[in-house]
């Protein structure tokens, strides 16, 4: 009786230990979303797009509502990377916690607060829907109720009631006298007739909600890994620019929205930025902030909150240019 051998060609073989090997090297990463907003999208789109497993990355997307909940799960480590606002960085770095911004997401301060039908001032609101005390629309809708004189929760009560789609049937319920929202969610808002009272595009304010954030001692023992995220999430905002179909159904999936003219308000109202640093003048409004409960922050240097090195890596290193390049984007 023959025994008969089965030879696997060479290039097979190879072909197969490369697969194991990916799996087996691959690094794991939860990664901490906070908001159903439409500056999460290239986080989204990175996900959908397999941009992680493209870097050799796999990543797990958690949804954990408000910032500090989320800046909790990094420090107890049951993630690796968050994206949230940074007071609650500064605030927990200021405790002796090590949580450490090292890209962005957003330009400016997008808010904007929207009444219910019949008032036509902030001056008339009692009471504001946000998502979580210590939220990014927590602090927003602070710095706004006092750009204008008013003092929160004195003169307004704010209002936990999560996402904002609560937020918009809190107003329309008569639960509470206006809400703070985002894009695409302000078009919507402004489909329901409810009055814009305040909004902080117009004024031009260098701030991100959103940045990437970790532990330093994470950053440090897993340098390689965080590369290859942040490579895969800079390719996912060139994508995002790049493919809008897609993008726009990703983004439905996401937010649970289904108006087509609410979504395409995303790409009307965000220009991200492709080249992400987590420079200073995106989180001076936070410093500010903070240091009216702790005047010691005042006094520290912003490079202590942030690690430039990854982003400049892939910047130095011609990536980010090769990118814009080939997906033909600005």
């Amino acid at each position: 009786m023959k025994i008969r051998r089965h030879l696997f060609p060479a290039s097979l073989l190879t072909a197969m230990f490369l697969f194991q090997a990916s799996s087996t090297f691959a690094a794991s990463i939860n990664v901490v979303w906070t908001s159903e907003v439409g500056q999460f999208a290239p986080l989204w789109i990175t996900k959908e797009a397999k941009l992680f497993e493209k870097y050799g990355n796999q990543v797990q997307l958690i949804f954990i509502q408000g910032a500090t909940s989320a800046a909790a799960a990094l420090i107890s480590g049951d993630a690796q990377v968050g994206m949230f606002s940074p007071q609650v960085v500064i605030e927990t770095t200021m405790k002796g916690l090590d949580l450490t911004m090292f890209g962005r997401l957003g330009n400016s301060m997008d808010n904007r607060i929207f009444g219910k039908r019949g008032i036509k001032s902030i001056k008339e609101v009692k009471s504001i829907a946000i998502s979580r005390f210590g939220s990014a629309a927590d602090f927003s809708a602070r710095y706004l109720l006092e750009r204008e004189g008013l003092k929160p929760d004195t003169d307004v009560a704010l209002l936990q009631v999560g996402n904002q789609s609560n937020r918009i049937a809190a107003v329309e319920t008569n639960n509470a006298d206006a809400a703070i929202l985002t894009p695409p969610m302000t078009l919507q808002a402004k489909k329901l007739g409810m009055p814009l009272l305040l909004d902080a595009s117009k004024l031009n304010i260098p701030y991100s909600s959103l940045f990437f954030v970790a532990r330093k001692s994470y950053l440090g023992k897993n340098r390689a890994d965080i590369v290859n995220f942040t490579k895969a999430m800079i390719e996912g905002i060139h994508y995002y620019k790049a493919n809008k179909e897609f993008s726009m159904k990703v983004i439905g999936k996401y937010m649970k929205v289904q108006d087509r003219e609410v979504i395409e308000e995303n790409f009307r109202e965000y220009d991200f930025p492709l080249k992400p640093y987590p420079a200073k003048e995106y989180f001076q409004l936070p410093i500010q902030s903070v240091g009216k409960k702790d005047p010691r922050v005042l006094k520290e240097k912003p490079e202590r909150f942030i690690d430039e090195s990854f982003v400049k890596e892939l910047d130095s290193s011609g990536f980010i240019d090769k990118l814009t390049k080939e997906y033909k984007v600005k």
